[in-house]
C-alpha cells in the first residue's frame, strides 16, 4: 500500500565506505536472513549459491548466517568487501544487509527512515551536521491511510521537542531542560556522573571496547568541551528515531532516555574528536541491544511515574 516517506535531509547523502570503514558491520553483528532471501538463496545455482547454502544455520527461530573465528560474515572478503555483492549484486543482499544502517519507523500513514550512529560514517554524517535537521516528507497522494487521534498527538509532540532541541538561541543545556519539562515534567535520577557509568557497566556487553572504554572513564575527572552544534544533532536524532516508536511501551521514559543518551555520550568523551567513536559505540551497545535498551528505558519510564 503507498505511504509517505518520511527522512531526515542528510539521509540522501549517506554512502557506504565498503572497504575503507574500521568497523565492518560484516563483523561482530549475528546476521539473520528473512524468508524471503533465504528461498532465493536456497534456488541459487553455481558455486556461489553451494556456498551460501553451507554458511546458513537453520533452526526453529530462523536462519543466520555462520560466523568465522573472528566473528565474520562467510561472504566477507580479506578486501574488506561481500563477494555476494560482487557475483550477484546487492539486490541479492538479504533484507538487514541492504538496510543496515538504515532504521524504519512503521505508522499508519508513513515510513520514517534514517541512520543509525552504530555506523561510523553515518555518525560522522549526522554529527558533522551544520544546519537544523529538516524532515523531508514525499508523498505521492495515493496513500489513503490516515493517522489515528493518538498517533497525530505523538507526532505533534514530537515536533514541538524538535522545535525546541534545534532553537539555538538557548544554550544545549537550557533546551534539555525545556525538553524535559514539555514531557509532563519528566526528570533524570540525580545520579553522578561515575553512577552512570557503573549503571552502564552492569548492561550486556559485546565489544570490549566499551567496557575499556566505561572502565577507564569511570573515575576520570576530565570531560570534553563538545559544542552545543554537536550535541544538538545527538538529541535530534534520538527524539526522531526513539519518540515514536517506544512512546507506546514507554511513555514515561523515552524523552527522559534521548537527553541522558545525549549527556551520557557528550560525558564519556575525554577529548572532543571522541565523540565519534563514543556515539558509535553507544549506539551499538545500546540502541542496538533490546535488553539494554529496555533497561535504560524501562527503568526511567518507571522513575518517572510509569508502570
Amino acid at each position: 500500500m503507498p505511504m509517505k516517506r518520511v527522512y531526515p535531509d542528510y539521509f540522501s547523502r549517506f554512502q557506504c565506505v565498503a572497504d575503507r570503514c574500521r568497523h565492518n558491520c560484516c563483523v561482530g553483528w549475528e546476521i539473520d536472513i528473512s524468508p524471503a532471501a533465504l528461498r532465493k538463496y536456497d534456488g541459487m545455482r553455481g558455486e556461489m549459491g553451494e556456498r551460501l547454502r553451507a554458511s546458513i544455520a537453520r533452526d526453529e527461530n530462523g536462519a543466520h548466517f555462520i560466523l568465522d573465528e573472528n566473528e565474520r560474515c562467510p561472504l566477507l572478503n580479506q578486501n574488506g568487501l561481500c563477494d555476494l555483492i560482487t557475483v550477484a549484486g546487492e539486490k541479492a543482499l538479504c533484507q538487514i544487509c541492504r538496510d543496515h544502517p538504515r532504521f524504519r519507523t512503521q505508522l499508519t500513514d508513513r515510513e520514517e527512515i534514517g541512520l543509525g550512529l552504530c555506523c561510523e560514517e553515518a555518525c560522522r554524517l549526522i554529527l558533522n551536521w551544520n544546519q537544523p535537521v529538516q524532515l523531508i516528507v514525499e508523498d505521492d497522494g495515493r496513500s489513503k491511510a490516515v493517522l489515528g487521534k493518538r498517533e497525530q498527538a505523538r507526532l505533534f509532540q514530537r515536533e514541538r521537542l524538535l522545535s525546541v532541541a534545534q532553537d539555538r538561541r538557548m544554550s544545549i543545556f537550557d533546551r534539555m531542560g525545556r525538553i524535559m519539562e514539555a514531557d509532563e515534567n519528566a526528570e533524570l535520577p540525580d545520579l553522578p556522573f561515575e553512577k552512570w557509568v557503573n549503571v552502564l557497566l552492569t548492561l550486556e556487553h559485546m565489544d570490549k571496547s566499551w567496557t575499556i572504554l566505561l572502565k577507564k572513564r569511570q573515575n576520570s575527572r576530565a570531560f570534553a568541551a563538545v559544542d552545543d552544534r554537536t550535541q544538538e544533532q545527538l538529541l535530534v536524532y534520538f527524539l526522531y528515531r526513539h519518540y515514536l516508536r517506544n512512546q507506546k511501551q514507554y511513555p514515561r521514559g523515552v524523552t527522559a532516555f534521548c537527553v541522558l543518551s545525549t549527556q551520557l555520550i557528550t560525558l564519556l568523551c575525554e577529548k572532543p574528536e571522541d565523540i565519534y567513536e563514543v556515539a558509535r559505540l553507544y549506539s551499538a551497545e545500546i540502541e542496538y541491544s533490546d535488553e539494554n535498551l529496555d533497561a535504560i528505558m524501562g527503568s526511567l519510564h518507571e522513575y518517572n511515574g510509569g508502570r
